[in-house]
Order: C-alpha cells, then structure tokens, then sequence
C-alpha cells in the first residue's frame, strides 16, 4: 500500500507541472486573440431578448465610446439564437444596417464609417438568419463627436 502512495506522488508531480504549462499555454494563447475578438459574456446574449417567442437577436460587440473625437466608427456585431443563446456561424447571417436617419441597407460585420460630422450618432442593426424574419428590433448604439 505503501508504494501505491508514492507512485501517485511521482504521478502527480510530473502531471502537475504538464496541466500548468498546457493551461498557461491556452490562456496565452487566448491573450494574443483578445484583441483582435470583442470580449462578450454568453449570459449576455440571452439577456438581451425581448420575449420566449422571439428566434433570433442581434447584439453590437464593437463600437465607438459615447463621447469621441474620432470622425470614423467601426462597428461589429452578431446574430444568435435566443432560445439557446447560442452565437451560430455568422456566414450565416445577413446584417442591415443605417446611420442616422439613413435608410437600412445590406451590410458586412464589421461595419465603418469616414469622414463623420461633429455631433450625435445612432448606428442601428438588424440580423437575419437565411432568409428568415430576422430579429424585430434593431441593436443600436449611440454616441457623440465633439471637437
């Protein structure tokens, strides 16, 4: 019984120090992406539906401050199921899209604007899931260019 303590023990200590190196290596690995991928909790897409009976939502996961200087924006946003809160591929969706007062037009993710005049903006977008109804509401952002 004696050994079958210690050979765990020589188990353990060679286990150990592998996990460390494999979980550092993801959370690295998981840093060097962060830039590049907008950071969104899951519970947050579930959150943001509007009733049981609604398939569909579209959330806005980049876009610029409330108040900047800047006189571009860029915007990204997704498409998910609310029932299940799952984010699809999202070469299956289809995004509208319209600034101000604009009328929706056909849009890609990510989604900019240049050459912004000072003052208030709303960007809104909707998602539609091939083809279908898409989601009721738009997802918006507003914000404001100062001098």
């Amino acid at each position: 019984m004696g050994s079958t303590r210690v050979l765990g023990w020589n188990r353990a200590r060679l286990l150990v120090p592998a996990l460390l190196m494999a979980v550092a290596g993801m959370w690295m690995a998981a840093l060097a992406g962060a830039e590049d991928q907008p950071t969104v909790r899951q519970a947050a897409y579930t959150d943001t539906c509007d009733s049981p009976s609604q398939a569909e939502d579209t959330m806005i996961t980049s876009a610029p401050k409330k108040t900047t200087r800047k006189t571009k924006a860029k915007f990204e946003s997704v498409g998910f199921y609310c029932r299940t809160g799952q984010v699809d591929d999202q070469s299956n969706y289809e995004f509208e899209c319209k600034l101000d007062k604009r009328s929706y037009k056909p849009c890609k993710s990510p989604k900019s604007y240049i050459g912004l005049k000072r003052g208030r903006h709303t960007f809104s977008v909707f998602a539609h899931y091939m083809n279908s109804d898409g989601d009721p509401t738009p997802a918006t952002h507003k914000w404001k260019i100062v001098d």
